[in-house]
């Protein structure tokens, strides 16, 4: 069974501050742009390393560059820009809101080359990441271009197919689309879907993660999106693993979020084993991988660690309460 993460893994931790110090420098304007971007580098390696040691499958970069999941995008789209911070969902953590100022235009490039640069790094297959068109436009502070929501996440949506065809490009086979926004909002799922289609005509394959919040209802809608995988969480709230219940309205690669990214306890064997086991009376096992909910930013990173490995440990053990 394999086993994978989503969203960005903690930057700092006690024993490497090298990221937080070149900050800091780089505010005391003691450290130009080639120098922060080394030490990006080297941080991304080091994410890297511990997410492949802690055994996991299918990774990620960690995500290190991203300071929001919206900021590579709003920073590097013709006629979008990072505007007002604001809290993150119902998180303690704040991003920028994105201000569109006219027709949002992307080459495509956003990502390509760190993903690039990942890719070089891997020892493990590497999936890319996107934020979701509905998220992005939905968490806009100002549009001074389009005139509805509607027209708002297509557009976002053309620009981010811009990226997946880079991203294809490049190397990439499998991208998550982290999609928060679906969760809080499921009376947009339509708008949701229709977007999706957009960005499934780049050709490579996706994985929806719409988490933070209960999406049970949702389930047999997720079934229909054009997607290769779907991630549900059934874990971090305590109505979570009703979710289970539903999983044989999606025909589709189920992600199960059995790990709670956003609470330091540390799950037990028995407790991932109870939901893996009632997820495959649902799901076969040749559709079904492992995850943590969300990005482990949330959590310390000694705990992040613990996490990964509690997560990999249960993946190794075939059927069976544990």
């Amino acid at each position: 069974m394999k086993t994978t993460i989503v969203g960005a893994y903690p930057k700092i931790s006690d024993e490497h501050q090298d990221l937080r110090r070149a900050l800091h420098k780089l505010d005391r304007g003691e450290l130009d742009e080639a120098g922060i971007a080394g030490v990006l580098d080297d941080t991304t390696a080091w994410a890297i390393g511990e997410i492949e040691s802690a055994g996991v499958d299918v990774i990620n970069d960690g995500q290190v560059r991203w300071d929001d999941l919206l900021a590579p995008f709003a920073r590097a789209w013709r006629n979008t820009e990072r505007g007002p911070l604001e809290r993150f969902y119902d998180n303690n953590t704040y991003f920028r809101q994105p201000v569109i100022s006219g027709a949002i235009e992307s080459d495509g490039q956003t990502l390509v080359a760190d993903y690039r640069k990942a890719k070089a790094l891997a020892k493990r297959e590497l999936k890319a990441a996107i934020a979701g068109p509905l998220t992005f436009a939905t968490l806009t502070a100002e549009d001074k271009h389009y005139k509805t929501l509607e027209a708002r996440t297509l557009a976002v949506a053309d620009a981010l197919a811009a990226e997946l065809r880079g991203l294809k490009a490049a190397g990439a086979t499998l991208v998550d689309v982290e999609e928060p926004a679906l969760s809080a909002h499921p009376e947009l799922v339509d708008l949701a879907r229709a977007a999706f289609e957009r960005l499934a005509k780049a050709g490579v394959q996706l994985a929806l993660y719409p988490y933070f919040f209960p999406n049970t209802n949702l389930i047999q809608a997720l079934g229909s999106f054009p997607v290769a995988q779907v991630g549900l969480d059934v874990r971090s709230r305590e109505s979570s693993h009703k979710a289970i219940d539903r999983l044989d309205a999606v025909k589709q690669t189920v992600v199960l979020g059995v790990v709670d990214a956003r609470n330091t306890r540390v799950e037990t064997a028995r407790e991932i084993g109870e939901l893996v086991d009632a997820a495959l009376k649902k799901v076969g096992a040749d559709r079904l991988w492992l995850s943590t909910t969300t990005g482990t930013e949330y959590l310390p990173h000694d705990v992040a660690v613990k996490k990964l490995h509690a997560l990999t440990d249960a993946a190794r053990v075939t059927g069976g309460v544990r």
